[in-house]
């Protein structure tokens, strides 16, 4: 298919029509009018406005979330947000959930969208921020201002070929691009596919700018980043930060990959549900060995919190069994967000000989030669040696840890992992009950969402190459 064909194809799909507009602009009056009101009556200087893409124009067709931001009068200090936030509580009813980024936000279903309220304060640009929040509603304003209408389906485009490749997201566990990153690039290069030639020749640092600002090699120096898009609204900020390195290279090989044969793949990956016996034939025959940590979880924090700290915990114990000569091939991090985590960890092998051959130091080097000497003669681990070779002293020891299971256990039951560097909480879910599997011990768990996971890190290869 050629890409002008391909190009209305998912056009048609994520383009709201007019009755979806008109649902969408009807729910927002609604809300956004009786909170205000609310906010009113209860003595407060203070508006509920849509923020986002619906409020920019952006939005996927299908797509539920909303963002609902209460703006305070300058005037007010942070100290008033539990006070707001107590008056959307009494306008929801129930339902309500509380969340917690740089500061308290709801979270709620109403009807059929999932709505974010999100208190923040009015302020002018330039003006120092109270909350992190602040730069919402000035980021809004800037892309109403700058992305001309016919531009809102090339940003439309990209969100969906982001989400497709697996980099659409700001949120720790994608460590992607956001939103208003998307809107920012499609201003900067002025159409999908420009930006897709111009991603294609991206190299580590590059910078973009919407305004006039620093020479680039200071904010290569200042930021360190991968990719730099500097905030039109706040030139201290880089958009791009939480962009990873993953994510900013799997966008530009797929933008290269794209130019030379576009598909619908790149946009929608086929969605493949391999059934458990799959699974388990696949580990059969891998030649590795899987490792999993499977750790209940009855109170999980909000998902940036949560994914942080799984992603602290994999290193760790990632780490860990490398310290102690176990070849970790592959690492992975998977959680429900509701009750359970699951670390993976694949090995060339989850045992290893119990002789260990170490290197000494060269005989020429008399005092280091002398220590190494009185550490290993008559040391109960000696197994064989010291001998030399190469001009080296050499030995052979016993392992003190065999089995890569084995080892986690060991310090997994002492303190929940904290030693060695798992986060706090996580330690003490850990503490109060963890399982190690071994490869095809796994199979209580291949259902739902963790067995695409399990598909898709088997696999190991990006949906979009074919």
């Amino acid at each position: 298919m050629e890409w002008g064909e391909l190009r209305e194809l998912i056009l048609r799909r994520i383009r709201p029509s007019v009755e979806e507009e008109r649902l969408v602009e009807a729910f927002c009056r609604r809300v956004s009018g009786e909170l205000s009101e609310r906010l009113r009556e209860a003595g407060f200087k203070a508006v509920a406005e849509v923020h986002g893409s619906v409020a920019k124009g952006t939005w996927l067709s299908g797509e539920r979330d909303l963002d609902i931001f209460i703006l305070l009068d300058p005037g007010y200090e942070r100290d008033v947000i539990p006070s707001v936030l107590e008056v959307v509580k009494r306008y929801l009813g129930s339902g309500w959930v509380e969340a917690y980024a740089e500061h308290p936000y709801l979270q709620a279903r109403i009807d059929e969208f999932q709505v974010d309220f999100v208190p923040c304060f009015r302020i002018r640009p330039g003006e120092p921020l109270k909350s992190a929040t602040d730069r919402t509603p000035l980021h809004t304003a800037y892309v109403r201002e700058h992305l001309k209408p016919e531009q809102r389906d090339e940003v439309r485009l990209l969100k969906r070929f982001m989400k497709g490749i697996g980099v659409y997201g700001a949120e720790l566990k994608v460590g992607g691009f956001s939103g208003y990153l998307c809107e920012l690039l499609i201003i900067h290069y002025g159409s999908f596919e420009e930006l897709l030639e111009a991603a294609a020749r991206w190299r580590r640092g590059t910078v973009i700018q919407l305004e006039v600002g620093p020479d680039p090699r200071e904010l290569r120096r200042r930021f360190g980043t991968p990719l730099i898009v500097v905030d039109p609204i706040d030139p201290n900020r880089n958009v791009a930060a939480p962009v990873s390195e993953d994510s900013f290279w799997s966008f530009v090989a797929a933008s290269r990959g794209f130019l030379k044969a576009p598909s619908e793949i790149y946009f929608y990956p086929r969605e493949e549900r391999p059934e458990a016996q799959e699974i388990l034939e696949a580990l059969r025959l891998r030649g590795s060995d899987l490792l999993f940590v499977v750790i209940p979880d009855s109170d999980v924090d909000v998902p940036d919190i949560l994914w942080g700290q799984l992603y602290k915990a994999e290193k760790a114990l990632r780490g860990l069994l490398e310290r102690w000569g176990f070849e970790v091939l592959r690492s992975a991090a998977w959680s429900d967000e509701a009750s359970r985590h699951i670390l993976l960890y694949e090995l060339e092998s989850a045992t290893l000989p119990i002789v260990e051959k170490h290197m000494g130091p060269p005989v020429e080097v008399v005092e280091h030669s002398e220590r190494f000497l009185r550490k290993h003669l008559g040391s109960e681990d000696l197994i064989s040696g010291p001998w030399i070779e190469g001009g080296r002293w050499w030995i052979l020891t016993r392992r003190r840890w065999t089995g890569a299971r084995e080892l986690l256990r060991h310090h997994l039951e002492v303190d929940g992992g904290r030693g060695i560097g798992v986060p706090k909480r996580l330690s003490r879910r850990i503490r109060e009950g963890f399982s190690l599997l071994l490869n095809g011990e796994i199979e209580p768990y291949l259902e739902g969402d963790f067995i695409s996971f399990l598909h898709r890190f088997l696999c190991g290869r990006a949906s979009w190459l074919h």
